[in-house]
């Protein structure tokens, strides 16, 4: 068995990337990293074979999407795979859909899942009339199209500065994607879903004098206990843009539990710790799994192959 990790780390240098691997030789599984730029696709005599940096063919029997620049690049390996039937842990659809926060936003809506009012704009914020601005309230949050680790994300409390900040936008022909702010307890929740299951939770602790409960940003983790109810809007958040690995980000609010937003590939460092679970070997687990799990049919769709 074969698993073929596609990820932007290509020298293992992350923690996430490193646990994994460790967990997969502890199973004694074979593994290959892939890098979007450091693989190619041979079509030739009604094949498509994949080919590592060295030219060498990669016949994986599982695919880990593990990409995690905010620009995509190199979803349309991900893609490939798919097409050509190899099973995917984090299609390609999903993680846009989680990457793209209006989108995420919209799936929630879809699905009923509890999240802040939002109000956004693709290239056009120009276009957000005043009484729409009005309905969100403030204060107000500001968060980038694309983004991970809060990077970007904006607190404004005033008209002046709200205003400010979608004029700025719209000079650039940027978009622009607003959420009411949540009352809270200075912290929020990350909750790892793996395979349709929550498998842990932590509170994410803000400093004193600040909001951003981003550990990456500062904030502390702590252990949190994984309720039904945590765990049930965890896991249909993760559902709603299909995804079978994900960080989901839950706020405590007035009105209960709130999705803040979700991320395809999260960074566990530290949280494992704190949680007291093994993130990296459920995702092992699981990939073994989806490698062993029957195929709906010999032949990928449209008669194409890959070979090794």
């Amino acid at each position: 068995m074969q698993v073929a990790i596609v990820t932007h780390d290509r020298w293992a240098r992350a923690y996430r990337t490193r646990a994994l691997l460790n967990r997969l030789d502890r199973r004694g599984v074979g593994w290959v990293l892939l890098s979007p730029d450091q693989t190619a696709l041979e079509i030739r005599q009604g094949a498509v074979r994949f080919l590592d940096g060295a030219g060498r063919p990669v016949a994986p029997n599982v695919v880990l999407n593990a990409l995690y620049l905010a620009s995509g690049h190199g979803l349309e390996l991900i893609e490939a795979f798919e097409a050509t039937g190899v099973p995917v842990v984090n299609r390609a659809a999903g993680w846009r859909l989680a990457k793209i926060k209006a989108l995420s936003s919209v799936a929630f809506c879809v699905h009923g899942i509890a999240q802040p009012d939002t109000l956004c704009s693709p290239g056009a914020p120009v276009v957000l009339s005043p009484i729409a601005l009005e309905r969100l309230g403030r204060p107000l949050v500001y968060k980038p199209w694309r983004g991970t680790m809060g990077a970007g994300v904006t607190l404004l409390t005033r008209r002046r500065a709200v205003w400010g900040a979608v004029a700025r936008l719209a000079r650039r022909g940027a978009p622009i994607y607003l959420q009411s702010y949540v009352p809270n307890p200075g912290r929020d929740i990350r909750v790892v879903v793996v395979g349709g299951e929550a498998i842990g939770a932590t509170y994410r602790l803000a400093r004193r004098g600040r909001w951003k409960t981003n550990v990456t940003a500062g904030g502390i983790p702590a252990p949190c206990p994984v309720t039904a109810e945590l765990g049930a809007i965890a896991v249909a958040a993760a559902g709603s843009v299909g995804l079978d690995i994900a960080g989901v980000d839950v706020i405590e609010g007035p009105q209960g539990y709130q999705v803040l937003e979700i991320n395809a590939w999260p960074n566990y460092h530290r949280f494992d710790q704190v949680a007291g679970v093994d993130v990296a070997d459920r995702i092992a687990q699981l990939l073994i799994e989806r490698a062993r799990a029957p195929r709906p049919a010999d032949d990928p769709p449209d008669g194409r192959t890959a070979e090794g």
